[in-house]
């Protein structure tokens, strides 16, 4: 708390020695953390340091920073509307709690002119301001990288990350999978709720939006217009002691291939006993029916990028509440239509301009399945 009290102190100062600048002294520097236990920390994290030794300043800029207790904290985070902001803190301080955490943090320190320094030091006290420093964030296009990526554009007269997209087809769900591995149950349930904007192909500025990529790439960048590229001195200032996620025993693709073979054991029972496993069913559709409002709130209501036009609902149907409802009494029609979605989504895998998680797919056969068997059950009227 006392240093937070001492940086409160230094920065109200700052508004009277700006006009001073930084010395020849300093140092601008990209921070780039490593991954957390959280799946949130799975991408990393990225910061600013401006070090001044002459001016006994080593601060870091960090715009990750959220408050827990923001009134209604996870209400505006599933509306998309919880602010973030920049805030800045000592280095000794910021390395202390990675250190905590096992986490690393390399150090890019940059070859930039002293006025481009100087501009960006400027840039990043106007951020600071109260009335500047609140944020939406956006995990895809408005987060610490890209906040990172476009300040250094406008401080830097020279032109950056301009290399083309290094594989020429990458979209958001490639990138975040590349950094999820081991996450296979997280994977399968940001899938399902975020819509075909994720599989949009990005150009080489969009791309940027996770700290690694924003580290790489500005390793690898060389200025157009002067010698050298924008890196001068890579440091490791911190190692990665923290050990990596571990894997979960059973991915969702066992979990649901094993509830698709219920599923037709079940049905094939049904024929055989002449009977309706309708607890199975309910289960079935409560889920589909509770998944398909949050996929239309995202969609309709939030704010959030990503969550828009999200093609799940062919199969995570708002239809199931008519089933679940009425079930042996729903209309024909509304089970048809169901089927119809689901043998959409089924051959659209691979085709349709969105892609769907693996997962999802012993999911749907379950579906086609017990709607069918279902439709039996009307017709024999058990």
């Amino acid at each position: 708390m006392t240093k937070k009290i001492w940086i409160i102190c230094a920065l109200c100062l700052f508004n009277i020695t700006l006009k001073a600048q930084l010395s020849s002294q300093a140092k601008v520097s990209i921070l780039t953390c490593g991954p957390g236990s959280e799946f949130y920390e799975s991408f990393g994290h990225s910061a600013i340091r401006i070090q001044d030794d002459s001016m006994r300043m080593d601060y870091v800029f960090n715009y990750g920073v959220f408050n827990f207790n923001e009134p209604h904290f996870y209400f505006k985070f599933a509306q998309g509307r919880l602010p973030y902001m920049l805030d800045i803190d000592y280095t000794e301080s910021f390395l202390w709690s990675y250190a905590s955490e096992g986490r690393s943090v390399t150090e890019q320190v940059l070859n930039i002119s002293q006025e481009e320094k100087n501009k960006l030091y400027r840039l990043l006290i106007e951020n600071y301001k109260p009335e500047n420093r609140y944020y939406a964030y956006d995990f895809f296009r408005d987060n610490c990288a890209t906040r990172i990526r476009d300040i250094l554009q406008l401080s830097i007269s020279d032109s950056l990350f301009s290399h083309q997209n290094p594989n020429n087809a990458l979209t958001y769900r490639n990138l975040y999978y590349l950094y999820t591995h081991n996450q296979l149950w997280w994977r399968f349930s940001i899938d399902i709720l975020l819509g075909l904007r994720t599989d949009k192909k990005l150009n080489e500025w969009e791309y940027l939006y996770i700290p690694f990529d924003v580290e790489n790439q500005a390793d690898s960048c060389q200025f157009r217009h002067q010698k050298g590229g924008l890196v001068q001195t890579t440091n490791h200032l911190l190692q990665q002691t923290a050990p990596p996620t571990p894997s979960s025993l059973l991915s969702p693709v066992i979990v649901f291939a094993i509830v698709l073979a219920i599923a037709l054991l079940l049905t094939w029972c049904e024929r055989k006993k002449h009977f309706y496993a309708k607890a199975f069913d309910i289960l079935l559709y409560l889920a589909l029916a509770v998944l398909s409002i949050l996929i239309l709130y995202l969609w309709l209501i939030s704010n959030h990028y990503a969550t828009k036009y999200n093609l799940n609902i062919l199969w995570i149907n708002p239809l199931a509440w008519i089933l679940l409802f009425r079930l042996k009494r729903t209309p024909r029609q509304v089970i048809y239509a169901m089927m119809i979605c689901a043998f959409i989504a089924l051959g659209g895998f691979g085709l349709l301009p969105q892609q769907f998680n693996i997962a999802a797919l012993p999911i749907i056969l379950t579906i086609i399945v017990r709607l069918w068997a279902l439709r039996k059950v009307q017709k024999e009227k058990l």
